[in-house]
């Protein structure tokens, strides 16, 4: 059985990925309509995401550069009245699109996820894959159907769309880190050492990657800021402790 139709509306959007990208970072305001259901499995599918792409496109609840909105109808709603097959839908208008999920569908929590998930894929420019060749979120096929977050292909593609070589952010990509003289990730649990990030020892340190919402503990030659993306925290010669987001 083949996966629901997925319909997508480029309407007068944007087809390849997120309008305004900076290059960068940027973050997505996700916005819940109270006509959804199925909440949890939504909030899975951008955790999911995160999970994947967060440290460039960073889905969050608050204030954001672009906004995605979630909707749930019946079938016997718009816009499944004129797509009675669908199981999702996907408008992509400009940097606002919305996702429409069919709320009135007998399947499982899994299915519910991967339906988001898909969907969700859809914002960052990727197209469906009616064809069971590849390993990707976007398939119809069992590939597809299966997975619940964007697989090495999806993120491959999402890249190459947006001009990129990889999803991992740098500690020396930061603004103002030529002012940190130390660069450590928080142990929270103390159990399992510091991982570290020093300028002078690139090659060694052991920190390769940010993780957005994670605490780090950095140390400042001089007053000043230091960001990256959307904010920018003010630092201090005295240990500070510092958040990427």
């Amino acid at each position: 059985m083949s996966h629901p139709l997925c319909v997508t509306d480029v309407g007068s959007g944007n087809p390849n990925g997120w309008v305004g990208w900076n290059g960068k970072a940027i973050y997505i305001k996700s916005i819940i309509d109270p006509s959804v259901q199925h909440v949890q499995a939504c909030g899975e599918a951008i955790r999911r995401w995160n999970e994947s792409v967060g440290a460039r496109f960073l889905i969050v609840p608050d204030q954001g550069d672009h906004t995605i909105t979630f909707v749930e109808k019946t079938s016997q709603e718009q816009p499944f009245i004129d797509y009675p097959h669908a199981a999702g839908l996907a408008y992509l208008y400009l940097d606002h699109p919305k996702i429409f999920i069919r709320s009135d569908q007998v399947v499982t929590y899994h299915q519910w996820v991967n339906y988001y998930a898909h969907e969700i894929g859809h914002t960052f420019g990727l197209a469906d894959h009616p064809i069971d060749d590849i390993n990707s979120l976007m398939s119809y096929q069992n590939s597809g159907r299966w997975l619940l977050r964007p697989s090495k292909e999806d993120i491959d593609s999402i890249l190459g769309i947006h001009g990129l070589k990889t999803m991992k952010v740098k500690p020396e990509d930061l603004e103002g880190i030529e002012n940190i003289t130390g660069f450590w990730q928080w142990d929270r649990y103390e159990n399992h050492g510091w991982k570290f990030w020093l300028p002078h020892l690139r090659k060694f340190s052991t920190i390769d990657s940010l993780v957005p919402y994670e605490v780090y503990k950095i140390k400042a030659k001089i007053e000043g800021l230091l960001g990256y993306g959307r904010f920018s925290l003010f630092v201090s010669p005295k240990t500070n402790l510092w958040v990427y987001l």
